[in-house]
């Protein structure tokens, strides 16, 4: 009878038809839940957006090296599509991608087929990955390094024969971490467990010695760049390794402030994450998984989640965008807790293949449950918790969608994100100018913006915010009274 079973086309090929639907879902996701939820775009992501368009050939002489690779693609972005929600969003929808191509090779590294792709599917669909995945900041970088670090260096340990571009692969993928600000601890902790644990030891002895010095001269080139901005601009050091105004006070508080909407069922936090971004199901999924790998404390897996967790708690005292790390433990440890029930309802029945698929369906139900609870959570939080929601800026939509490109944009010393908006004449057909021009026939404002010779001919309010008056159209007043 298991053997009859096993002979249906879908049992037989359902870890392939699995990885394609996620494939098929998750690509779809990434494609239009950007432009919907978050609303806007924060702070942090206008500051990026500045940085990348002030990108040129001189970057590495004035110092422009933190997260340089991230900008870099976000200027191609910008290049290519003009600023827009989408464009500034893209290069975390591309990294986001690749981010869980890795964690679904990582775990499966570690895990049989038929639990990795569940722990894949409700870590690639959850809240946390796709807000990352929607934010136009270089946070989904601690992700995607990491996810794509111990994936590599799960492919080159235990094994006899490695290939040259796995082993070139992780140097430069260490190089390039480097970048992103605190992940140079873990370029340190990868040398460190070089040298000093036995089984990576004897892997790097069975390396070719002309693979490793290539591997090495592909590393110093990479990282060079980043030792240049270094010496250029002193500040950077203090960026990359530790945070300005350190004191014990601010270190606690940072980590309390980085983890307090990750697991909070209760309360509501002003922050850019949803609390929870985690769902009760999915944390009690980690208990058990916790609980399972407490006997198989010393494995490889384990070593590396207790590593990743420690480093996440210790680092976010000094950044606290470093919490968002914890999502590949997490990740991990979900899969280890979908193993050990599958696992416990198997050996209960052994040889009963009707019993397997009793177990099964209860547990896709409730992935399917945690699924759509997630997504739900997802697109309506962002748009109707307020403390949430106000940390998003909506305008550019607004510009774009009500104003005309032939009306220019009054940007006054007052204007909030004047700098993010200065880019609408380098990458759209809108222009923006700093003074009124009487030859003009009409103008938009930010803000109430009284001006001799024109009046008031519109205001344009947007539902999203709660200051709804967002733009202000002036036009000239033919009969030259000025507006009263």
């Amino acid at each position: 009878m298991k053997k009859r079973t096993k002979q249906f086309f879908l049992y037989h090929h359902r870890i392939g038809l699995g990885y394609f639907l996620l494939g098929i879902i998750f690509i779809a996701l990434l494609t239009f839940l950007p432009t919907i939820a978050p609303n806007g775009l924060t702070e942090d992501e206008m500051a990026s957006t500045i940085a990348a368009s002030e990108l040129d050939n001189g970057l590495i002489e004035q110092g422009n090296i933190i997260d340089l690779p991230y900008h870099i693609l976000q200027k191609t972005s910008l290049h290519f599509f003009g600023l827009s929600i989408w464009s500034i969003k893209l290069p975390s929808i591309v990294i986001a991608v690749f981010a869980a191509l890795f964690i679904i090779l990582l775990l499966n590294r570690w895990f049989k087929n038929d639990v990795a792709i569940v722990g894949s599917i409700l870590t690639t669909l959850s809240t946390a990955f796709l807000f990352l995945a929607g934010n136009g900041t270089p946070i989904i970088m601690y992700v995607f390094w990491l996810a794509l670090i111990l994936w590599l260096g799960s492919k080159i340990v235990g094994n006899d024969h490695v290939s040259p571009i796995l082993v070139i692969s992780f140097f430069l993928s260490v190089a390039l971490s480097a970048y992103t600000p605190h992940l140079l601890y873990v370029a340190f902790a990868v040398a460190t467990a070089g040298i000093i644990h036995p089984h990576l030891r004897f892997a790097l002895k069975q390396m070719n010695f002309w693979q490793l010095l290539l591997s090495f001269g592909i590393f110093v080139l990479a990282i060079t760049p980043l030792v240049i901005g270094c010496l250029v601009k002193s500040e950077n050091i203090q960026s990359l390794l530790t945070m300005s105004n350190f004191s014990l006070g601010n270190f606690i508080q940072n980590i309390s402030n980085a983890f307090a909407p990750f697991f909070s069922f209760s309360l509501v936090y002003n922050s850019i994450y949803l609390a929870p971004l985690f769902g009760l199901a999915t944390v009690v999924i980690v208990i058990i998984g916790i609980l399972a790998s407490i006997g198989k404390m010393f494995t490889s897996r384990n070593t590396v989640v207790s590593l990743l967790v420690i480093y996440a708690i210790i680092i976010s005292g000094l950044n606290p965008n470093v919490a968002i790390s914890i999502i590949i433990p997490i990740a991990i440890l979900t899969a280890a807790g979908v193993e050990s029930i599958v696992e416990k309802w198997y050996s209960l029945f052994p040889e009963n293949p009707y019993a397997h698929l009793f177990g099964i369906t209860p547990m896709v139900v409730i992935m399917c449950m945690i699924i759509v609870s997630s997504q739900t959570h997802y697109v309506f939080g962002y748009h109707y918790v307020p403390r949430v929601a106000d940390n998003f800026n909506n305008d550019l939509v607004t510009i774009r969608e009500r104003v005309d490109t032939n009306t220019p944009i009054l940007l006054t010393k007052d204007t909030k994100y004047k700098d993010f908006y200065r880019l609408l004449n380098k990458y759209t057909e809108y222009k923006t100018i700093e003074r009124i021009d009487q030859d003009m026939t009409e103008y938009v404002s930010f803000g109430a913006n009284r001006t001799e010779n024109f009046k008031l001919k519109e205001i344009i309010t947007s539902p999203k915010s709660r200051n709804s008056d967002r733009l202000y159209i002036y036009s000239k007043d033919t009969d030259n009274k000025g507006e009263k």
